[in-house]
């Protein structure tokens, strides 16, 4: 499996007390695990599951994560939105988070963007009334066959 650590918003995993104060304000959300399946290359259409351990130090109440691919283009950014995991409330402390994409369909996917060999995967902590609380950005590779 892959295995990342991501800082919340900007923030070193391990910051100095200096350099506290740096963070930006609201939860500090701190990302500890990411496992992604499957662990290795795959096809773009084949099923897709993310896992990942967090922390927050602060109630996140009805909080769920967006998912979205983004690709670059030559003309324009376009962005494919993979869904959502379901509300959750989440209380000081560590947990976890799943998603699972049983398939994704490229049927409807334009050929501009399945012809771009990087994209980002993002997973966005979303608040109940669509506010943006940390994103998780994975860079990916496709490559055509």
């Amino acid at each position: 499996s892959l295995n990342f650590a991501a800082p919340p918003r900007g923030c070193a995993l391990e910051t100095p007390m200096a350099e506290e104060d740096q963070c930006p304000p609201g939860p500090r959300v701190d990302v500890v695990r990411i496992e992604l399946t499957p662990p290795a290359e795959c096809a773009f259409e084949e099923a897709f599951g993310l896992v990942m351990e967090f922390s927050t130090d602060t109630p996140l109440v009805d909080h769920c994560w967006r998912l979205s691919y983004t690709v670059d283009t030559s003309k324009r950014r376009k962005i494919l939105d993979l869904g959502a995991t379901e509300a959750a409330s989440y209380p000081p402390g560590a947990h976890s988070m799943s998603y699972y994409l049983p398939r994704f369909d490229v049927a409807g996917v334009p050929d501009d963007i399945k012809s771009q060999v990087n994209g980002m995967l993002s997973a966005v902590l979303t608040g109940p009334a669509g506010e943006e609380v940390m994103t998780v950005n994975m860079v990916t590779q496709v490559c055509v066959r």
